[in-house]
């Protein structure tokens, strides 16, 4: 096995990226949950791909309203239900009868929208693509609600990663968890580097991360807390040190806990700790 202290050092703030991150996510999924991001990123991703009118009725359609629980929307809408539901309803007049069938003529159906609807040059240009009848109208529409849904993921990604900024700040300043704060202690203590690396080695060696503080990693084996700190103490430099060092600890964070636990992995592979255990066939 090789013994390093720089590689067991490595593997320590490896291992507080991969903790803090799961911490991060969860409060990220907590935050997302209380104010349905996901479900308003989707109503405003279809207001967006249909506009407002027709995103209405989508919604209130049985195959979108019966996904959601309380009367509240979805936060996934599958592309090819979404194509369904528009051309279902294109294709009933006000009473609801159905006017049209798969095997029309796409043009019978195109010939139902309003004019001057922002969706009418879309279903149009589909047509032309290749939707020579209703059903195969319904597939191009289902690809176009394919690329659509991938930029709406997109906006939600680019949210979420903002939210996760945010609260890894909130959950390194709680923890006090400065990256040089940390690297130091575990460098000149020779036992806490020794417990921190062997816990890294074995979180590597599993197949999964445990997410939960009884068998897995926590906060509480590394040198963390605010106990015995004085900040009102602190001079210009201790406070310097320690604001970068949240910095850095916030940026690592930011990257995820699959990024650290991957790169836990191959830090521990270093230490010759073997590959990771594979579930048993």
């Amino acid at each position: 096995m090789f013994d390093n202290p720089l590689v067991d050092v490595a593997l320590g703030l490896a291992l507080l990226y991969v903790v803090l991150s799961i911490a991060a996510s969860s409060a990220m999924e907590l935050i997302s949950s209380a104010l349905a991001l996901r479900s308003k990123n989707l109503r405003k991703g279809v207001d967006t791909l249909l506009g407002k009118a027709h995103s209405a009725k989508v919604f209130e359609h049985p195959l979108v309203k019966n996904m959601a629980r309380d009367g509240k929307h979805p936060s996934y809408i599958e592309h090819g239900t979404l194509a369904t539901v528009l051309v279902d309803l294109l294709a009933r007049d006000e009473d609801g009868k159905l006017v049209v069938s798969g095997e029309d003529s796409a043009t019978k159906l195109l010939a139902r929208l309003d004019p001057g609807t922002s969706l009418q040059p879309v279903l149009h240009a589909l047509a032309s693509r290749g939707g020579k009848t209703v059903d195969d109208l319904r597939t191009e529409l289902a690809g176009w609600f394919d690329e659509g849904m991938a930029r709406i993921s997109g906006w939600y990604k680019r949210r979420a990663h903002w939210i996760i900024v945010a609260t890894a700040m909130a959950v390194t300043v709680a923890a006090n968890a400065s990256t040089f704060h940390t690297a130091r202690e575990l460098w000149v203590n020779q036992s806490l580097r020794a417990s921190v690396a062997q816990a890294a080695v074995e979180t590597a060696a599993a197949e999964e991360l445990p997410t939960d503080g009884e068998s897995g990693p926590s906060l509480a084996d590394f040198p963390l807390g605010w106990e015995g700190e004085d900040f009102r103490s602190w001079s210009f430099m201790d406070w310097l040190s320690h604001v970068f060092g949240w910095a850095v600890t916030v940026f690592a964070v930011s990257l995820g806990a699959p990024f650290w636990f991957d790169v836990l992995g191959k830090v521990a592979n270093l230490r010759m700790a073997g590959p990771r255990r594979t579930r048993a066939a």
